[in-house]
């Protein structure tokens, strides 16, 4: 796959919450929360994952790529990302919500870098040093994942 411009990682970073509110449409609390398997998230945990790892994980680290000379971040295993959270607790119009929100504060910063600022690096524990180009580039592939993951569930869950 061809690796796609800034223009085309804006967009699909800025589509994503809307396709996890289409693939929610018209599912009760109980599907949204509902496993396809034992070994598989739910919807509701799904996207406690990528809001979690949006807020509390990627925007942060973004931040500090941009202020500090090449950061070096800590593992977040064990942070919210590496596992959902407890979603039958959470409400998903307002986890929906969240994601949204933090997402366009996501695509606000990255619209307001410089040129020189997309190359600004940090280190990973699991990546390796990476520009904020190749972080926002795994973000819009990581989006794919779990859009396509939603799917799965989904046809699961719906039928």
């Amino acid at each position: 796959m061809p690796l796609m411009t800034r223009d085309e990682l804006l967009e699909t970073l800025g589509a994503t919450p809307d396709r996890v509110e289409r693939l929610a449409h018209g599912l009760s609390a109980a599907q949204l929360t509902r496993r396809p398997s034992e070994r598989e998230w739910s919807m509701a945990e799904t996207l406690n994952h990528l809001l979690g790892g949006e807020r509390d994980v990627i925007f942060p680290r973004l931040q500090r790529m941009l202020l500090e000379g090449a950061p070096k971040f800590p593992s977040s295993a064990t942070s919210r990302t590496g596992f959902a959270a407890e979603p039958a607790l959470r409400d998903f119009g307002e986890d929906l919500a969240a994601f949204s929100q933090a997402r366009n504060r996501t695509i606000a910063f990255l619209k307001g870098l410089g040129q020189r600022d997309w190359q600004r690096i940090g280190t990973t524990p699991t990546r390796g040093t990476l520009t904020i180009e190749a972080y926002a580039r795994y973000l819009a592939e990581h989006d794919l994942e779990h859009v396509a993951q939603l799917e799965a569930t989904r046809a699961v869950i719906a039928g």
